[in-house]
């Protein structure tokens, strides 16, 4: 299970996911700098130096969970592999949706609040994700061919 190259992929994905998540990925300007962070938690005001919560994102942490949590299973599931596939492309799914996600929560906050958006860099770990989701797949698809041709030599 650990020597394949794809649960190497999947393990690294799940680690920066993880990392990613307690980490503020984007926040909110208007007048003063830096006025509100958002993390998987929800929207947080700064004033002077402390987090105040404002509003929870129930949305956004269900799908920043979700994801790590299904690349986990997937890397139990390496004698299903078709299943395992499956459940990838939906995993590459969600993450393309986290940001769809993200974006909704921010903007509809910036609105309410009259601030302009800002991403940060932890953001982006879903898309590095994403890639390394992607070459996971490829690699099982080659587990698969070799399987097969096996399987007619019998």
């Amino acid at each position: 299970m650990l020597q394949r190259i794809q649960t190497l992929y999947l393990l690294i994905g799940i680690i920066i996911s993880v990392i990613a998540n307690f980490y503020d990925v984007g926040g909110l300007f208007n007048n003063e700098p830096r006025a509100f962070d958002f993390n998987y938690l929800g929207l947080y005001e700064i004033t002077s130096g402390s987090k105040v919560f404002m509003v929870a994102a129930e949305m956004y942490t269900i799908i920043a969970t979700l994801i790590p949590l299904l690349s986990l299973i997937s890397i139990f599931l390496f004698r299903k592999r078709m299943l395992q596939i499956r459940i990838l492309i939906i995993n590459a799914v969600l993450m393309l949706g986290y940001y769809g996600v993200l974006y909704i929560y921010l903007w509809q906050y910036g609105k309410v609040l009259k601030a302009d958006l800002h991403l940060d860099f932890p953001a982006s770990a879903q898309l590095v994700n994403v890639i390394l989701t992607i070459l996971a797949i490829m690699a099982i698809l080659k587990d698969e061919a070799l399987v097969r041709s096996l399987n007619r030599l019998r």
